[in-house]
């Protein structure tokens, strides 16, 4: 999987080589460790100080008894931790950014000395490798998957997940929502797109934290691209729907706020979701 550093722009949209000049060629935030500088600042802890009720309501109706699943993208265990205390789960816990792993590792530190948690680094790839058909349940929660850039090696993720579920298994999707999301920053990209070097869908943007800017990539879904990437690879769509109709940091910082919200996401068609949810099964 890439991370985020240098991406080839819409020529390689497709999975193809990339027929653009150097100069298209477009240097890209590195993600990796971008997450590392905003973990480490306790930006990311602050915003997101816990799982979306919604989200996690649906993870623990996917999950079966004693199941279990492999959250790819875990960060410090938002939602890792509260799928642990669901009685005789198990799990995996991926990320490619060391901070989040070390930091994961001391906040779960109980269910990884027990053996029922275990952090992984690397490549997703080779994850899928060791662990085939292994999961009940397979996470790729707020908003992971847009952070790959170029859709060859999104979709190269998706078949990692896939490869990973057992053939009754379920993958969790969280991305966000072109309509929604950005919007100043998808018109800063606009220039861009059309130049070839970024493809459509693909923004730029930064946290500020005290210590300065945290500069990170992102690539923004319709609806329609997510059933699209999902049937690519081999899943299919049982549902898509809103993850929330208000900016996540907001639903996860006040209960009230959360529970209304995921009442209305019930009523509310996925185009108006602030990110966009989809169940899918191999």
């Amino acid at each position: 999987m890439l991370d985020g550093k240098t991406a080839e722009a819409a020529g390689s949209g497709e999975g193809g080589p990339s027929r653009l000049a150097c100069a298209n060629v477009l240097e890209l935030p590195d993600v990796s460790g971008g997450y590392d500088r905003y973990i480490s600042s306790g930006l990311y802890d602050r915003r997101y100080p816990g799982p979306n009720r919604r989200s996690l309501r649906i993870m623990k109706r996917l999950l079966p008894a004693g199941g279990r699943f492999v959250d790819v993208g875990a960060g410090t265990g938002r939602y890792a931790l509260p799928l642990l205390h669901v009685a005789g789960t198990s799990g995996v816990a991926h990320d490619i950014c060391p901070v989040a792993r070390e930091s994961l590792a001391r906040r779960l530190g109980e269910f990884v000395a027990e053996g029922r948690l275990i952090v992984r680094g690397g490549e997703a790839d080779a994850l899928a490798a060791d662990r085939p058909r292994a999961f009940d349940l397979g996470l790729l929660a707020f908003g992971v998957l847009a952070h790959v850039a170029g859709r060859a090696e999104r979709l190269r993720l998706l078949r990692a997940m896939r490869s990973m579920l057992k053939e009754d298994g379920t993958l969790f999707l969280s991305v966000p929502n072109a309509r929604r999301r950005f919007l100043r920053e998808q018109a800063m990209a606009a220039p861009l797109i059309r130049a070839g070097k970024l493809a459509a869908g693909d923004i730029l943007y930064k946290r500020r934290h005290e210590g300065g800017e945290i500069e990170l990539f992102y690539h923004l879904y319709t609806p329609t691209e997510v059933t699209r990437d999902l049937r690519e690879v081999g899943f299919r769509v049982a549902s898509i729907g809103a993850e929330s109709l208000l900016p996540e940091r907001l639903v996860v910082s006040n209960p009230m706020t959360g529970w209304l919200d995921a009442a209305a996401c019930g009523l509310a068609p996925a185009s108006l979701g602030y990110d966009l949810l989809a169940v899918a099964k191999p």
